[in-house]
């Protein structure tokens, strides 16, 4: 399987799209191709939720709820972002809620720029109810009466499905005035981004919907007392948001109950093209790694070495250590790797690790938004680096590398400078003796 993308006449096209390029530019076809989706575990947010119109009870019984039930409802859950550091969403939406202001927003952050994630994508173009009617949940609780879905570029049927969304719920009247007699009024704002990898950085993301250059924040403040126009605000990834409606459905004692005491709840895995039977997969949180390779995934189609999970500044995970790890936010953390969104990158045995550094180091370099001098030229030097590592037998000193990637995590403002790190450490310590020929002690 093929695992290029292209997007043509505002369509996506991926696998075998691409021996039917020319048909496609003929008859304008929409794509054939189809990604296995699965359940392991409890169905939360692969669930088909059926009649929308019965659906939207769940609202409905929320907005006649107190904001203080529905937050306790939302702690109970112990529900964590399921975007990268696994922060608390309950005290998110407390924040906001307690901080100053009649102007507060809700954003979703679908700009899903991680190479091999698509989980995002699978929820705004199949589930988009689920996602929407968790922000209209959250922006109850915590009284925001404004939503913004910030959805990336290169998914244009995306932004196109929750637009039509937005549109039938505004002609349902399940959004603007008075929704339900609540006295609550919500209304949806749909972006699309412009291809910015930085963008889905919270705060970057906030200053390019102000039509600012997307830079990186000082923090604090924080989002939660001074984010969108300067206005109290909450940014929540698409997976994290569309776990709500099941958490007051079901209740949050009945969601914390899935997973484990700390990483509660379910986990959409991206699988990429190197196994055989790629795909999305909804698992319980704490299901083991090993479970998820060899028979959600059915294994490996070619010969791999490592995986990286998480997107670029997640962990580069070698293979011998799939039994030791589980789908959780803890066990990652552990083992010195991270979750994150939690694709799954291949990297073959005969790629050379060198050659992935270098990409990491520079797609970083390209991808910053400039704005910190870690990130800035760390990222630069240390392809440049590596580059002469590869092409010109130059011996990197060990210890000015090192230097270079303890500068970039400690000082650099958000995750795309701090983060990369992590996955040359990785390398360094289970790769060392592919690499050890490109070092000098």
């Amino acid at each position: 399987m093929k695992i290029q993308l292209s997007i043509i006449m505002e369509k996506n096209y991926s696998g075998n799209d691409i021996d039917l390029i020319a048909d496609i530019k003929k008859s304008q076809a929409p794509s054939k191709e189809k990604y296995h989706v699965e359940s392991y575990g409890t169905p939360i947010l692969t669930m088909d939720y059926g009649d929308i119109h019965g659906y939207y009870q769940i609202l409905k019984t929320a907005l006649n709820t107190s904001r203080e039930v529905l937050l306790a409802e939302l702690k109970d859950s112990g529900v964590r972002g399921r975007g990268g550091a696994g922060f608390s969403m309950a005290f998110k939406l407390d924040s906001c809620r307690q901080a100053q202001g009649d102007t507060k927003f809700i954003v979703c952050n679908a700009d899903e720029g991680d190479p091999g994630a698509y989980s995002d994508r699978y929820i705004l173009e199949q589930r988009p109810h689920a996602l929407l009617m968790g922000m209209i949940i959250a922006g109850y609780i915590a009284g925001a009466q404004h939503g913004v879905v910030y959805i990336r570029g290169e998914y244009p049927e995306a932004v196109d499905i929750i637009q039509q969304a937005v549109n039938d719920l505004e002609t349902f009247g399940y959004t603007g005035e008075n929704i339900f007699g609540s006295g609550f009024n919500y209304r949806f704002k749909v972006i699309k981004a412009q291809g910015a990898y930085i963008c889905g950085e919270e705060t970057a993301l906030l200053s390019s919907i102000e039509g600012q250059r997307p830079e990186v924040r000082v923090r604090p403040p924080y989002p939660t007392q001074q984010g969108l126009f300067n206005k109290p605000t909450v940014v929540n990834n698409v997976e994290t948001l569309a776990n709500l409606p099941y958490i007051m459905s079901q209740s949050g004692k009945k969601f914390a109950s899935i997973g484990t005491e700390k990483s509660t709840g379910t986990k959409l895995v991206s699988l990429d093209g190197h196994f055989n039977r790629p795909g999305i997969y909804e698992v319980d949180m704490g299901t083991p790694l090993s479970v998820v390779v060899n028979e959600l995934g059915k294994g490996f189609r070619s010969k791999v070495k490592a995986m990286h999970i998480g997107g670029p500044l997640g962990g580069l995970v070698p293979i011998d250590k799939i039994p030791t790890l589980s789908v959780d936010f803890d066990s990652f953390a552990k083992e010195g790797f991270l979750l994150g969104h939690a694709s799954i990158v291949c990297l073959t045995e005969d790629f050379p690790i060198i050659e992935y550094l270098r990409h990491l180091f520079k797609f970083t370099a390209h991808e910053s938004c400039g704005k910190c001098f870690p990130c800035r030229l760390g990222s630069t030097r240390g392809a440049e680096m590596l580059d002469k590592a590869i092409n010109e037998g130059y011996q990197i000193d060990s210890e000015l590398f090192n230097d270079l990637i303890n500068t970039m995590e400690i000082g650099s403002l958000c995750a795309l400078g701090g983060g990369l790190p992590l996955p040359v450490k990785n390398a360094l310590h289970y790769f060392d003796a592919e690499l050890k020929q490109y070092f000098s002690a």
